[in-house]
């Protein structure tokens, strides 16, 4: 069989758009996902953010800073990474789908992509409601104590209360938008495993999967494989004809389409295309892959979120675990910045570091609290490489964390503000002393060592972008068209957070579902 449409990865856009594709009964389409298909229950309640599950990562590794390693986690199951992620749904600002230079990625184009898969409450002109994606937001007569505190610490620090962070304008303290709604919602009934329904106080994380593609299971149009991990794209001609994948392990099998689609994530697609022969050819030729087209950009423009916490050590039995996390988000702007909302804070009420005997060394308590600020707009930027043909072989990711001295005092700044919250009165019944730092250095204004501990302590937020980056120039690192199509290879597109020219001011589940939404009207 000639599929219409063979779709490489069903994540945050991959599911998306198998399910707005298949809505056309004419229209054939095959989803090829390397991860489990099967629900998960017990993966997708939210409890504690652990962004990885045994059987639903890559298992992967990063270069960070410098030269520290970490592990970097990716989903690798139906729903990608909104089936493992914190269940933040915040959209970037306009302007940042503006600056895609695009008219067909324009804000005017990606705003009716956004209300069409939300189901939000706050509905009006700038909301949907009845799309897919439930949005919730917690009331202020819901926040735990802890939050309730960041509020009074942030207002006292010049930060406004915002009642909408996705409206575009705002910035300030308010409401974090979550894609998690409650055990007893309405909306989680209809979707979940009748034999392991969760109790109402329990938070549940929606995936696309979830969202998208329970909806759409039983078309005869949509088939979904599983355990399917592609190896390569088969090019004849110029032209992209079929995927070759190893189903669970086994031998390679093809299935022929007659429009590729990869979806695989700005990790495994640049990496798919790599050992396709589409990439920089010296590079593909130093590792033994025949090269199909020179793109010299295929890997190169790796963006990351960067953030770091400031850990703080609560008195004795202050801080409990049984409260739920950050409900509450912090937009701001760094002083002096010509960028909106360039920076994010937020707050864990609790970390139980029982399970991680390093930190709890350094931190010298087994429970903690801390307070995050992270760069919205990072300078800096990373590359991606494969060193073999065989899909078995990881890639390598450079991620180049704080390369830039404007992202290091960035960060700097926004670490003095997070010591400012966390030193407050209103927070004062949790604090005994900050972990690791030395507060004369935060007090008097020390830049080198608190610099040094930003570039010890950052951490990726697991928003890789970019990779495959969008515009009309290949010899000047571009890898795809404003349609998404692939430079010099016919029927082979691209669409999820590999394309971004530039990482939006946000977290990037939400834009990468609103990218599936576009994706499918291009395609259609």
């Amino acid at each position: 069989m000639i599929y219409d449409f063979v779709i490489v990865g069903g994540g945050s856009t991959g599911a998306v758009l198998a399910a707005r594709l298949s809505e056309n009964s004419d229209t054939s389409v095959l989803l090829l996902e390397a991860g489990p298909i099967e629900p998960d229950p017990d993966a997708d309640r939210l409890g504690a953010v652990d962004f990885s599950h045994t059987g639903r990562d890559w298992g992967f590794q990063a270069r960070t800073t410098g030269d520290a390693t970490a592990p970097y986690p990716q989903g690798r199951t139906l729903g990608g990474g909104s089936a493992v992620n914190g269940g933040v749904a915040l959209r970037g600002m306009p302007s940042d789908y503006d600056a895609w230079a695009s008219p067909n990625w324009s804000w005017d184009a990606m705003a009716p992509c956004f209300r069409r898969l939300e189901d939000d409450p706050l509905g009006g002109d700038l909301h949907g409601i009845g799309g897919p994606i439930p949005i919730r937001r917690a009331a202020k007569d819901e926040l735990v104590a802890p939050q309730q505190q960041l509020q009074a610490a942030a207002e006292d620090n010049g930060l406004m209360w915002v009642d909408d962070h996705n409206d575009g304008v705002s910035e300030g303290i308010g409401p974090s938008p979550q894609n998690v709604v409650d055990g007893d919602d309405e909306w989680l009934r209809s979707r979940w495993p009748s034999s392991s329904l969760p109790t109402a106080s329990e938070k549940v994380r929606v995936s696309t999967a979830m969202a998208y593609l329970r909806p759409a299971d039983g078309r005869p149009n949509l088939r979904i494989i599983g355990g399917a991990h592609a190896h390569h794209i088969v090019i004849e001609r110029d032209r992209a004809t079929a995927v070759a994948y190893s189903p669970d392990g086994s031998s390679l099998e093809q299935v022929r389409g007659r429009h590729i689609v990869v979806c695989a994530g700005a990790l495994n697609s640049p990496a798919l295309l790599m050992r396709s022969g589409i990439g920089p050819v010296r590079d593909l030729e130093a590792v033994g892959i025949r090269s199909v087209v020179d793109l010299p950009g295929v890997g190169a423009n790796l963006m990351e979120h960067v953030g770091a916490f400031i850990f703080v050590v609560p008195p004795d039995r202050a801080v409990t675990t049984d409260v739920v996390q950050h409900q509450l988000l912090i937009r701001y702007s760094s002083p002096g910045s010509p960028v909106t909302n360039d920076m994010q804070i937020g707050m864990m009420n609790h970390w139980d570091l029982s399970q991680n005997e390093a930190l709890a060394e350094v931190c010298g308590s087994e429970l903690i609290w801390g307070i995050c600020a992270g760069i919205q707009v990072p300078r800096s930027r990373g590359r991606l490489r494969v060193l073999s043909p065989d899909p078995g072989h990881p890639p390598v990711i450079d991620l180049n964390l704080l390369d830039s001295p404007y992202d290091v005092d960035q960060l700097t700044a926004g670490l003095r503000l997070c010591y400012r919250l966390a030193t407050h009165e209103a927070l004062s019944e949790r604090f005994e002393r900050v972990a690791v730092l030395d507060e004369a250095a935060l007090a008097e204004g020390d830049d080198d060592a608190l610099a040094e501990y930003a570039r010890q302590f950052s951490f990726p937020w697991y928003h890789a972008s970019g990779t495959c980056r969008m515009g009309p120039y290949p010899d000047a690192g571009d890898v795809v068209d404003d349609f998404g199509r692939v430079h010099g290879i016919d029927r082979l597109s691209v669409f999820d957070a590999s394309i971004l020219p530039m990482i939006p001011r946000a977290n990037t589940n939400l834009t990468c579902i609103a990218v599936g939404e576009r994706a499918a009207e291009l395609l259609k």
